[in-house]
């Protein structure tokens, strides 16, 4: 009989702070869906007028960088170093700027927009550095779309700086330059690759030339659109929604998969409609409450972001779980899509000069506020190690 004769392992206990911050996704990830949440009850409260915040700042930038840039940041964080053959990024060079991002957030959001933007920045500014150095000391041949992320994170802190600086609305700019470049990137990379491990089948080589010219064609609808440029707006939304449904079909991603895996094709497949919904707006004389914008936001960011959310909560958890999606799940996805359908169909009341566009309008907010909500309860647990 064997016996093992060295010392028994301490098992050393982790308080829960320790655990929180121990993972760089859980921290930013908590205060995206906080804001998530926060921000669309601020909207609400304005669109019923109850509240004299002012609408851009909370819809605008409270979505841009309270809700999407966190998330962006958790995940940054943590695939930056993979991308590129790097060590992880050390936990103290990210707790502290976290405390200070969502101190500035606050700020703009209810003291002072100027002071509280600039923080923002200032931190953005500060984790652009830090992945530059990650990606020009890693390992990795091919950094191409690392440093194609790190060069998007960088316009939206100095678009947002600018925007602080001279009391300007840069959001167009901001939200197509910066979030939805960023987004496209992101889904771009992951996506396929995630659906061809699972389904075996080769995936499309894309040509050199889809890169670059998604970035340009993404950055001149936001000039386009910041500059009310008509004529550039009707002829860059139908070229971008003619190239982009292209790249969609050519991945092809239409066979049947996991639930956790079709909401991020579904969600994929809304961006070309998101330029055809510019395009269609474009035609038009009226308003229809920026239509396409809202496709891009609810559609394309939205799903992606309950749908990445949901695989990085079960993968990273502490033990892993299964990344299946339970019959919940299921109904979130479902009730993500109800979403968009709901504010696509404010916009045609709009357009029909309904009165029923503002119920709807606030419909949507609240099944927004609804989705996020039930989300924390399934996946909080799991972000906040508890």
């Amino acid at each position: 009989m064997q016996f093992s004769t060295s010392p028994k392992q301490q098992i050393i206990e982790q308080t829960w702070k320790e655990k929180f911050c121990s993972q760089a996704h859980q921290m930013f990830f908590v205060s995206a869906i906080f804001f998530s949440i926060f921000i669309m009850i601020l909207t609400l409260f304005s669109l019923m007028g109850k509240t004299s915040l002012e609408f851009s700042t909370i819809h605008g930038f409270g979505l841009n960088y309270a809700v999407f840039t966190n998330a962006f940041l958790g995940f940054l964080i943590t695939v930056i170093p993979k991308y590129n053959a790097a060590p992880a990024i050390k936990e103290n060079l990210y707790v502290k700027p976290w405390i200070i991002m969502q101190g500035g957030i606050f700020i703009s959001l209810l003291i002072n927009p100027l002071v509280g933007k600039l923080i923002v920045a200032l931190v953005m500014f500060y984790f652009a550095k830090i992945f530059y150095s990650t990606i020009k000391e890693g390992k990795a041949f091919i950094k191409e779309d690392s440093i194609y992320l790190n060069s998007i994170f960088i316009i939206g802190a100095v678009l947002l700086t600018i925007e602080a600086l001279f009391s300007l609305n840069l959001s167009y700019l901001i939200f197509f330059a910066y979030l939805i470049n960023m987004v496209y990137f992101v889904a771009l990379r992951m996506i396929p690759g995630f659906y061809f491990t699972y389904t075996k089948i080769n995936p499309w080589q894309k040509p050199k030339f889809i890169k670059p010219l998604s970035f340009v064609l993404i950055t001149i609808i936001a000039i386009a659109l910041q500059l009310d440029l008509k004529p550039l707006i009707i002829a860059s939304s139908f070229l971008s929604f003619l190239f982009f449904a292209y790249v969609f079909i050519k991945l092809n991603m239409f066979k049947k998969t996991s639930a956790i895996l079709q909401i991020l094709v579904l969600g994929f497949a809304w961006f070309p409609l998101g330029f055809l919904g510019i395009f269609i707006e474009s035609l038009l004389e009226g308003s229809i409450l920026k239509l396409g914008l809202h496709i891009f936001a609810l559609g394309f960011v939205t799903t992606l972001l309950i749908g990445f959310g949901s695989r990085v909560s079960l993968g990273h958890a502490i033990p892993a779980q299964p990344i299946i999606a339970d019959e919940l799940t299921k109904w979130l996805f479902v009730l993500t899509q109800v979403l968009v359908i709901a504010r696509i169909a404010a916009s045609i009341l709009v357009l029909d000069n309904s009165t029923m566009f503002m119920n709807t309008l606030h419909l949507s907010a609240t099944i927004w506020i609804l989705l996020f909500f039930v989300w924390t309860l399934k996946y909080g647990k799991y972000l906040l190690r508890v």
